[in-house]
């Protein structure tokens, strides 16, 4: 923070960085912690969380730190568990751990500023929301779009429907014509085989069995004509 800053810009500096008491419940929920683990979870720098993990350890809240950087969360509020050899207090002959000071000569540090939280999530909250409403009107205009090509397609299914039902019943009137005027031509030309065999008009002079042909067309004429009538009227 420069010394030019306005006071209520310090005093939010201040106020957000992560308090001590903080840190030891951030702890006490994993089974060991480290000094950047720390400082990512809690989002301050990695001097910072090295001095609450110093203090932590005076305080018996995580026992002496292992070879390997990792300090061991203690289940109790007992007493500050001993340093493990060669990593003894300061002010008593013992090498420091490289990158740490005695307490009473480390210096302050300066703890970064972090981004408002509320400002960025909400930033990206309202980007997801517009991309969920985005894709929400994208969704449905592609429904109605499906359920327009639906319509058409049931539109196109009747209509092809009734086509072959018209061209059903127009081949059927076509074969029903076609017979009719088959048996058509079968009277007519029965007709003038019955009139040229039975009519008077046709027959020979001198043929004896004129009356008994005359008699046949007499008697079957008629009938012929009256199917014939029919035939026209139906």
């Amino acid at each position: 923070m420069g010394s030019g800053d306005p006071p209520w810009i310090t005093l939010w500096w201040a106020m957000s960085i992560p308090s001590y008491a903080d840190a030891v419940r951030y702890v006490r929920r994993q089974p060991r912690i480290n000094a950047s683990t720390l400082s990512d979870g809690l989002g301050v720098r990695w001097g910072v969380a090295l001095d609450y993990l110093e203090r932590m350890e005076r305080a018996g809240v995580v026992g002496a730190i292992d070879d390997d950087g990792w300090w061991p969360v203690t289940r109790s509020k007992g007493p500050p568990v001993a340093r493990k050899s060669g990593t003894t207090e300061p002010g008593k002959g013992a090498t420091l751990r490289r990158g740490s000071a005695p307490a009473s000569e480390k210096p302050a540090e300066t703890p970064a500023l972090p981004p408002p939280p509320s400002a960025a999530a909400g930033n990206d909250q309202q980007q997801l929301m517009e991309k969920l409403r985005e894709a929400a009107r994208v969704l449905m205009a592609e429904r109605e779009n499906m359920q327009k090509l639906r319509d058409a397609c049931r539109l196109l299914i009747a209509e092809r429907e009734a086509w072959k039902r018209r061209a059903l019943a127009a081949e059927a009137r076509m074969l029903t014509e076609e017979a009719d005027e088959m048996d058509r031509q079968r009277f007519d030309a029965l007709r003038r085989v019955l009139a040229r065999e039975l009519h008077p008009d046709y027959a020979p002079a001198d043929r004896g069995d004129m009356s008994l042909r005359e008699a046949l067309f007499k008697s079957i004429w008629p009938k012929v004509e009256q199917i014939e009538r029919k035939r026209r009227s139906g």
